[in-house]
């Protein structure tokens, strides 16, 4: 009996026991740190752009109509020489027409002024010389009528006043004696009528001419002396101001038709150097390929085709091109690279000589090496920054395959890779609360708690994470963070 009660004292025991075990909490997972290959891999979208493709424009140094007669068409093949656009060529063959006019008229016209000049350099000196002289005479004509001039010219009209009186007193003393004469003589009475007459007749002509010789003295005295004496003064002023004027103008004039020239030698050099630009764009105006390869029409950038579409239309017959304008792009087979969007978060991990490989879309299932050769230092597009990579297959290589600009596909690129790494599951790399930069890991201690331990990460896969430092192979660490007790 007592055996009997010490088994069922000893089953419950058991029982007891084993249902306490039960209800303990399982113990955390861990992992065991091991060093082996690890390798990070980005993917970007890529669009191809083709090496030693050549933009044709047009690059005119003075003409800029350039109307479209006749065009290739896109994606034509092409050898170096080919006519690629031809533009019309009457409205430039008429500019260049009046222009020759215009330079033969300005070298006439230089002549003309080069002669005129030369003539004036001669004629200023004799016209100065000429004008010095006039103010001299005016000068001495004025000095000689002031100091004796204006006198004699007053005496000589006295003197004239005074001839005729004494012409009129003679002519009636004449008249007088006569009278006296012919009444004591005994001549006939019709002879001595017609003396007398004749007599009187000539008092009263030299009393007449007495009357205006008067009225001439007066007048010459008063009024024709006084104005002679002021246009001799202002004669003598004038050829004063003229001689001044002259000595201003002469050599303003000689430097007016000296600039006068050189203008014109300006002009006329624009309209040279004008010709010789019109000369160097008539060769523009038919556009040959310098290249061989594939024509397309616009320009290429990073990869796509930006304008193809609006040069399709400027490209017909009658259309207007504009000067610098990129109207088609001639891709040679040689080679490419491809231009790929890098988002901001990835920029920091790319490094130039990082390899790859493309994926293109036009080619499902094969994949073509290719190497990082640098990026962009400022964004092209918000968030997105542009990397150029290189297709380093070869012409013989049987994965190549032709490619040209305006391709896509996508870009596996290892950012980073090693044979012997210490990468953990990411899961198990924690993040301090206060600073995210900080990382850590709980490493197992047997006998005692888990410990904390700092950890210098570098780039995580898509499940783990590169411990550059921190722990070593064979280190045990949680996968999940412990429980605070």
């Amino acid at each position: 009996m007592v055996r009997r009660l010490i088994l069922v004292a000893v089953l419950s025991a058991l029982i007891s026991g084993a249902g306490l075990r039960a209800e303990d909490p399982a113990p955390p997972k861990t992992h065991t740190v091991a060093s082996g290959p690890f390798e990070v891999a980005a993917t970007f979208e890529g669009a191809i752009q083709s090496h030693g493709a050549a933009e044709i424009q047009i690059k005119p140094e003075e003409w800029t109509a350039f109307t479209v007669e006749s065009a290739i068409e896109s994606g034509e093949l092409v050898q170096a020489g080919e006519e690629l656009v031809k533009f019309e060529t009457k409205a430039f063959d008429r500019e260049f027409d009046d222009l020759q006019f215009q330079v033969e008229a300005g070298d006439l016209a230089i002549k003309l002024a080069q002669i005129e000049l030369e003539l004036i350099s001669k004629t200023n000196p004799l016209d100065l010389e000429a004008a010095e002289r006039s103010a001299q005479v005016a000068t001495e004509e004025w000095d000689y009528y002031q100091k004796l001039g204006e006198a004699l010219e007053r005496q000589s009209v006295e003197e004239n006043l005074k001839s005729v009186r004494d012409m009129v007193e003679g002519s009636e003393e004449e008249l007088d004696q006569l009278e006296k004469m012919y009444k004591a003589d005994d001549l006939t009475e019709e002879t001595e009528e017609i003396i007398l007459k004749r007599a009187r007749r000539e008092v009263e002509r030299a009393q007449f001419s007495l009357k205006v010789s008067q009225v001439h003295h007066d007048r010459r005295l008063e009024q024709e002396l006084p104005r002679e004496k002021r246009l001799k003064e202002v004669a003598k002023d004038r050829e004063a101001l003229s001689l001044t004027k002259a000595r201003v103008n002469l050599p303003l004039t000689l430097s007016q038709k000296t600039v006068e020239l050189e203008k014109l030698q300006h002009a006329q050099k624009q309209l040279t150097d004008k010709q010789q630009r019109l000369k160097k764009d008539k060769e523009l105006l038919t556009l040959k390929s310098p290249i061989d390869g594939v024509v397309v029409y616009g320009q290429a950038e990073r990869g796509k085709w930006t304008t193809t579409d609006a040069m399709r239309m400027s490209l017909r017959r009658g259309g207007a091109i504009s000067a610098h304008q990129v109207i088609m792009t001639i891709i040679p087979d040689a080679g490419a690279f491809v231009w790929v969007d890098i988002p901001e978060k990835e920029i920091g991990s790319c490094r130039v000589g990082q390899t790859g490989d493309l994926a293109l879309t036009a080619y499902p299932g094969i994949l073509l090496p290719c190497e990082l050769m640098g990026h962009t230092r400022v964004f092209t597009k918000d968030g997105i920054f542009g990397g150029m990579v290189e297709v380093k297959a070869e012409k013989d290589d049987p994965r190549q395959r032709p490619i040209m600009t305006g391709m896509t596909g996508k870009l596996r690129l290892v950012l980073f890779s090693e044979k012997e790494a210490i990468a953990v599951p990411s899961t198990a790399v924690f993040a301090d609360e206060d600073n995210t930069n900080l990382r850590y890991v709980y490493i197992t201690v047997e006998g005692a708690e888990p410990r904390q331990q700092p950890v210098e990460v570098g780039l995580s896969s898509a499940t783990k994470t590169h411990i550059k430092s921190g722990l070593q192979a064979g280190d045990k660490i949680l996968l999940t963070k412990p429980e605070v007790k």
